[in-house]
């Protein structure tokens, strides 16, 4: 969650003076149709989101990342949005195309590290594998995806890395 992943930056951050960047690897749940499992997303956009799923314009904490090159050649942009849960019905099912978040992907840390970084001016990527579609069965899904997805967020985690280095 948001709070652990906050106190592991931060302990990062204390532990390596010197430290100059932060790139986030791991699972998130697809919210538009877009998405599939499997899929690699780079967020460049990171929303706060609490407690219900309305309409992310009614939450004003978002970060934005500047442009970059992405870390990972088959990933896709994204918006992230950040819950302290796991999401078991999609409130963006009925998304409709051209809305100003095109791609929309859900986790439980990337706004807090983005946060984070924006703060300490400290470089931030993130990159998250799509583990399942936030419905019903989103938490059975989550658990079998992290198995059966294991070698492929390996090799993106060592791509994103080599590249990530390269930027810092």
């Amino acid at each position: 969650g948001k709070l652990r992943s906050l106190l592991g930056a931060l302990n990062l951050y204390e532990r390596h003076p010197g430290l100059k960047g932060i790139l986030l690897v791991g699972f998130a749940g697809g919210l538009t149709p877009d998405l599939s499992i499997g899929d690699i997303v780079e967020p460049d956009i990171f929303i706060e989101q609490d407690y219900c799923a309305e309409p992310f314009e009614r939450f004003p904490n978002k970060i934005k990342l500047s442009r970059r090159k992405k870390l990972v050649s088959v990933s896709r942009g994204a918006a992230m949005l950040t819950q302290d849960r796991f999401l078991k019905e999609n409130p963006y099912k009925t998304w409709k195309p051209g809305h100003k978040f095109s791609t929309v992907a859900c986790d439980m840390e990337s706004y807090a590290v983005a946060k984070f970084c924006r703060e300490k001016k400290i470089r931030f990527a993130a990159i998250k594998l799509i583990s399942d579609v936030a419905d019903e069965t989103a938490d059975h899904d989550f658990l079998a995806a992290c198995k059966r997805l294991a070698p492929k967020l390996n090799r993106t985690v060592l791509a994103a890395v080599k590249n990530f280095y390269k930027e810092v």
